[in-house]
């Protein structure tokens, strides 16, 4: 089995296993990337997560953002002040997150890949790389949708979600 990092999508190396094909892959982290978060250690939440290249947030349990990086704001074209403390469907403009219950509170969120990634993530301690997700959004009263990968690695009692679009 192929085994790739989580983070950054490198192939580490291949394991042997007899309960998956030798092309499925396997996550772990690679050196390089266990050495950024070696580094994270005694340097404040921010200035770590500015060290990553990939748009980063940092969320909480309820998918809250507690922290973004300068290339995930690029990417919401939004300032960090914007983003924190709103939960995830806010912050991407999920069209559910604009009904009156709000992100994580509607019948839609029970099926929001995001969602469903950091809980995942939270519960089992387990990195999950590049999972698919549609992000449905009204703009200009159109209702759209986009392609997106999750990739979400447990970091103490938050979650690091680096979300990408899809092709």
């Amino acid at each position: 089995m192929i085994q790739v990092c989580a983070w950054c999508r490198k192939e580490i190396g291949r394991v042997a296993s007899s309960r998956y094909g030798d092309d499925e892959p396997s996550h772990g982290i690679c050196r390089d990337c266990v050495s950024n978060f070696t580094f994270q250690k005694g340097v404040p939440l921010q200035e770590y997560i500015e060290s990553l290249l990939q748009p980063v947030l940092v969320v909480d349990d309820d998918v809250q953002v507690l922290a973004a990086n300068a290339s995930a704001c690029r990417a919401l074209g939004r300032e960090v002040p914007d983003l924190l403390m709103q939960r995830g469907g806010t912050v991407f403009e999920c069209a559910h997150a604009r009904l009156p219950e709000g992100c994580g509170r509607t019948i839609h969120c029970s099926g929001c890949a995001i969602r469903r990634a950091v809980t995942t993530t939270f519960t089992t301690g387990e990195p999950l790389s590049r999972v698919p997700a549609t992000l449905s959004r009204k703009e200009s009263d159109r209702p759209s949708s986009i392609a997106l990968f999750i990739t979400t690695v447990k970091a103490g009692d938050r979650v690091l979600l680096r979300i990408e679009p899809a092709g």
